[in-house]
């Protein structure tokens, strides 16, 4: 059986299948999502019905690092948050002003709290990692995609993918899919994985800022 050539052919061809075979009228669909754990291939959001683009800056990881430490106390110092974060407080004074000049965050005389909750712009995400042969190096690369998406899977050249689906319980303990795609573009699925909250909600976040800023 013949395969693909590279893995750019394999993820462009399973791009464009995905645009015929599904609804994505109200998707976004990233490529080369990279957010700290190498780079998903392709990244699928279901978009909420109410998007509404916010009119702001991007949020820049710093930020999101702060609003995470904010938003998990009740009322917390500047001193403080230099300290989780490790950030320079001049910094660390610069988010601070931007969160709460973008209302996600309030100041009370020498302490911040939250004042609105960041609201994701997609109902759920799917990260896909595509693979010709390797289903173990491709395995471990979507696992960790699972720190920011709901769902990850390892999209493989149908033509070598007999040892994958020979090993399909390294992905069911994984909770990891596995698909395959043939050149003429027939997509099976051999495990779906069930839905699992992103293990990193600070990635989940600078994944959202890319939907809303692609």
């Amino acid at each position: 059986m013949a395969g693909f050539s590279s893995e750019r052919e394999l993820v462009n061809l399973f791009k464009s299948t995905y645009y015929n075979k599904f609804d994505v009228a109200n998707t976004r669909i990233l490529e080369e999502v990279g957010l700290g754990f190498g780079f998903a291939d392709l990244v699928i959001a279901e978009l909420k019905e109410s998007l509404n683009l916010p009119k702001r800056e991007k949020l820049s990881p710093i930020d999101i690092n702060v609003y995470q430490v904010v938003s998990r106390k009740k009322k917390v110092s500047l001193e403080n948050i230099q300290r989780v974060t490790g950030v320079r407080q001049n910094e660390v004074r610069k988010s601070l002003e931007r969160l709460v000049d973008d209302c996600f965050i309030k100041k009370i005389d020498s302490y911040f709290e939250l004042n609105n909750k960041y609201k994701l712009p997609f109902k759920k995400s799917i990260a896909f990692e595509a693979k010709l042969s390797n289903w173990k190096r491709a395995i471990t690369q979507a696992y960790r995609y699972k720190w920011f998406a709901d769902y990850s899977y390892v999209v493989m050249d149908e033509a070598h993918a007999n040892q994958a689906i020979r090993n399909l319980s390294q992905f069911e303990n994984y909770n990891v899919g596995l698909l395959t795609i043939s050149v003429d573009g027939k997509i099976k699925t051999y495990y779906r994985p069930k839905k699992q909250f992103p293990i990193d909600p600070a990635m989940q976040m600078m994944f959202s800022e890319e939907v809303l800023y692609q």
